[in-house]
């Protein structure tokens, strides 16, 4: 059989590769390859160039979408945090943040029951909480004094402006509070102002403080 040249084989490797040759050629193509090294190592020349770029793309493509992948979900997380965090801070913005009612004597009814206790009452549509400190001794104008200070606060979720959010019966309700066990003779005032507690403990705030700014409710 006559020996095929190397430059002829080497030709047609492209289409081998390619697997685009007749079964002839392609057993030609093996059979020179098994007896000639240098066409043995151009075709691995081919392959290689012909393997590494779809090997190095898919690499790049699957790189990417692992990349788009992650996004995706460090984006999912940090939306469901942010959610989480806007749906926390509302609720405790609505249930929690609590605003003083400011003194009406159409909100707040004295009453001297026995004529040994007085009773303060709140009368309105709702209320969050109730305040009291006393009987304590302060020094008004020069005198001694025994004096309770009080106050009622209001949230968004226990207020009249409520009902802009919630509708429920509750609201259309006569919510009614008051102070308890104000014995007439151990008390000389009264007074409504919103303190903080803490500041007061802390040393920021003082009851004289507190006083300055109060609205005198009831005296004996």
């Amino acid at each position: 059989m006559k020996e095929i040249k190397c430059t002829i084989i080497q030709d047609v490797l492209p289409l081998y590769l390619d697997k685009v040759v007749s079964q002839d050629t392609k057993e030609m193509v093996e059979d020179h390859l098994q007896h000639c090294d240098k066409c043995q190592k151009e075709y691995e020349s081919m392959k290689r160039e012909l393997c590494i770029p779809v090997e190095t793309e898919v690499s790049f493509f699957n790189n990417i979408r692992k990349k788009w992948f992650k996004k995706k979900v460090m984006i999912s997380v940090l939306s469901i945090i942010i959610t989480a965090a806007i749906l926390l801070g509302s609720f405790s913005y609505v249930f929690h943040y609590e605003t003083v009612i400011p003194y009406s004597e159409d909100l707040f009814k004295i009453e001297v029951q026995n004529d040994k206790q007085l009773v303060i009452r709140y009368i309105g549509k709702a209320y969050g909480g109730y305040y009291q400190a006393g009987p304590m001794s302060v020094e008004i104008d020069g005198e001694k004094k025994n004096v309770y200070i009080i106050y009622y606060t209001k949230t968004i979720a226990d207020s009249p402006e409520r009902k802009n959010l919630i509708n429920t019966e509750k609201n259309s309700e006569e919510q009614e509070g008051y102070t308890s066990d104000l014995e007439i003779g151990k008390i000389d005032a009264v007074y409504y102002v919103g303190y903080d507690s803490k500041k007061i403990a802390e040393g920021k705030d003082s009851w004289d403080s507190v006083l300055e700014r109060a609205e005198l409710i009831w005296e004996k």
